[in-house]
């Protein structure tokens, strides 16, 4: 056993930090530059064998464990890279790596004030300030949550015990089944667009997917409202209870703004909690863009209605994974521990700044500080600039796209940051003009010989009725319209070029 006399954690971190920065700085660097390719591909068993994954009986030290690292990085997804537009985030800004550092140095748990006072509040003002940007009035707040999914079940939960507080300590027991119950079978709506987590949030709360209710979309994939009441008012005709209303501002895969306005009347109406899932679009707050008379300042209009907000900053705003806040305008961060606490007397002593108290857990990571520390460091206006140059270089690649031969775009124009397209191999495009669910197989064959490549990593997808398509988001702020976008259409052309017998892929 080790003396503790012998222990000198300052020195051998002193050491460590100093060979991980050049580590660090020069994949970085790479990555930036396009030196480093988004990702050295390997397959499950190939990478077996390039990278040890054993466990030692005895340690193996700096050297060892250096060397794994080294490997790490070696065959990691390098998503400083700019060609790295797989998912709705980019790489992490420098600040917010010199957050994580700040908090794995404390090791903080901000379930309790005592343990995490200045942790603690910012995340009381940062949730503030991100109350005022939505509108949400000067008694807005939040928490934050370990993602999106689980900042979405934390809203769910809070309007379930806020509108039938007997479910807390009876359990869920509605009508027929309990005649005495002042609700029925409980029932959540969204569009058919919106993310997944809404159903895997009523499958952990018991209430079961078939009770979410998908209100089908328009043409440009925003909810119908028409259809929202209409499928309400059948629900309620059935003995059934409404009781929980998902708006996405800024779905997944088409990056469309349900109209919250006008769902929100809908929602008064027949008295449902009324919640926008703003993880992926809610960074566009930030731009001056949604307080202009242009179709974006329609993108977060009603967002004051909204009961809560889910927002992600680790997505548009480069802050680093994970990073989620759910925001209400409805007595701040009380609400939740208003709805959600119970009495752990052992931990929890009374105190309104212990932010445990109104969540699912327990044991919470100061996410909050990566926020604050990026707004300190960049301003409002730094991530605004952020979010318009995204939205600048998507108009523009949409525009090239529109007119480059054999690529056809999903919708005639971009609704966010997804620019959604097909491109049409021209020795098959008489074939695929007959059978258009062919590109859906294309589509995933160019996807796969693009992306093992390694230079670019990108997406595919689909939505009802319409067959696969690639989808490439644009969010980091190195993206270059030439170098890395007009490159990916070569890369794409360039796959096609490589297939020998397209007939034979297609059968």
């Amino acid at each position: 056993m080790v003396a503790i006399d012998s222990i000198n954690n300052a020195g051998e971190l002193d050491i460590m930090l100093s060979r991980m920065q050049e580590m660090v700085t020069n994949y970085i660097r790479e990555g930036e530059h396009r030196i480093r390719p988004v990702v050295n591909f390997r397959n499950p068993n190939e990478l077996y064998k390039v990278v040890d994954f054993s466990l030692p009986d005895a340690g193996s030290g700096a050297d060892g464990t250096f060397d794994l690292i080294k490997s790490t990085l070696e065959y990691s997804v390098n998503s400083w890279n700019p060609r790295f537009m797989d998912k709705l985030y980019a790489g992490a800004n420098p600040i917010g790596v010199i957050s994580e550092l700040l908090l794995a140095v404390l090791n903080s748990n901000t379930h309790v004030y005592h343990c995490s006072p200045v942790f603690t509040l910012m995340e009381i003002e940062v949730t503030k300030a991100m109350g005022r940007l939505f509108n949400l009035g000067t008694n807005a707040g939040g928490l934050f949550c370990p993602g999106g999914s689980a900042s979405n079940l934390l809203a769910i939960v809070t309007a379930r015990n806020t509108l039938y507080p007997s479910i807390k300590k009876e359990g869920y027991l509605p009508r027929p089944f309990n005649p005495t119950a002042d609700y029925g079978k409980l029932k959540i709506f969204t569009s058919s667009h919106s993310h997944y987590s809404i159903d895997k949030g009523a499958q952990l709360m018991g209430l079961g997917a078939d009770n979410i209710v998908k209100v089908p979309v328009d043409n440009n994939g925003r909810m119908r409202v028409d259809e929202l009441e209409r499928l309400m008012c059948g629900s309620i005709e059935k003995g059934e209870t409404p009781f929980f209303i998902n708006a996405t501002a800024g779905t997944t895969v088409l990056g469309a703004f349900d109209p919250i306005r006008r769902i929100s009347a809908v929602a008064k109406k027949y008295n449902c909690w009324l919640h926008v899932d703003a993880s992926w679009g809610g960074g566009a707050i930030f731009s001056n863009r949604t307080r202009s008379s242009g179709i974006e300042a329609s993108w977060f209009d009603g967002s004051e209605l909204a009961d809560t907000i889910t927002f992600n900053p680790h997505k548009l705003l480069g802050v680093p994974l994970q990073c989620s806040m759910l925001l209400t305008p409805h007595n701040g961060h009380l609400l939740y521990a208003q709805a959600n606490s119970l009495q752990a007397d052992y931990l929890f002593h009374g105190n309104p700044y212990d932010l445990g108290a109104g969540t699912i857990g327990c044991g919470r990571r100061p996410d909050a500080a990566k926020l604050f520390l990026s707004w300190k460091f960049y301003g409002k206006e730094g991530f605004g600039a952020r979010i318009d140059r995204a939205l600048d270089i998507a108009q523009q690649f949409t525009d090239i796209i529109r007119c480059r031969p054999n690529f056809r775009l999903v919708k005639n124009s971009t609704s966010f940051l997804q620019v959604c397209f097909w491109f049409v191999p021209p020795r098959i495009a008489s074939f695929i003009e007959k059978d258009g669910s062919l590109l859906a197989n294309v589509t995933k064959e160019l996807h796969k010989k693009v992306n093992q490549r390694g230079d670019f990593m990108i997406d595919h997808a689909p939505v009802e009725g319409i067959p696969d398509f690639f989808r490439i988001v644009i969010n980091a702020p190195t993206v270059d319209l030439h170098d890395d976008l007009e490159k990916l259409l070569e890369a794409i052309e360039e796959a096609d070029s490589s297939i020998e017998e397209w007939n034979e892929i297609l059968q």
